[in-house]
């Protein structure tokens, strides 16, 4: 179990950014698994990110965990660390966590089917909204950065649907204005 996060809310961040992430068939060749590794960042304290802060102008510039950092005391967010990869989680409350993870590579459409899809605004961007996308508490919102990239925003939520929704809203409106245009 990583720090502030209870395992079943980091095993939902993995299955939500897999589902989100999706695969793809464009270059041949044998799969293989990446390396993981895992950093605890404090909410008062910087991460020790290789990444250009936010607000770049690209989203391979888009560092997650120092943008969750930026707007932590906002939503109260705490125990924000790097989960898997360049994910970034954080806990919203005793019950809500969250997860973000910009895909540079990967436009709304990208985002694989499943659950309960609904096309929603966030600011002033075009984004997606699945509810129940791996649980029956669990809340993606996929946040368009460019037509070809987005940042998404996982929910999940030991005692509703609607928490988790409300969870990943937040943060997704809050990170929207630090996205690149």
């Amino acid at each position: 179990m990583i720090k502030g996060l209870p395992a079943r809310v980091v095993l939902t961040m993995v299955v939500l950014g897999t589902i989100a992430a999706g695969c793809s068939t464009k270059e041949p060749g044998d799969a293989s698994a990446g390396t993981t590794t895992s950093t605890t960042t404090d909410q008062a304290s910087p991460t020790t990110s290789t990444k250009p802060s936010g607000s770049g102008d690209s989203l391979a510039d888009f560092d997650e965990c120092e943008v969750l950092n930026s707007i932590a005391p906002q939503l109260n967010l705490t125990d924000i660390e790097v989960v898997i990869g360049e994910t970034c989680g954080a806990s919203v409350s005793t019950t809500a966590s969250v997860a973000v993870k910009g895909h540079p590579d990967l436009g709304l459409d990208d985002v694989v089917p499943g659950g309960q899809q609904s096309d929603i605004t966030i600011g002033s961007r075009k984004a997606k909204m699945v509810k129940q996308s791996t649980t029956q508490t669990s809340c993606l919102i996929a946040v368009e950065a460019t037509p070809t990239s987005r940042v998404d925003v996982a929910g999940s939520a030991n005692a509703s649907l609607d928490e988790a929704c409300a969870a990943a809203t937040a943060v997704a409106t809050a990170i929207e204005p630090k996205l690149p245009k």
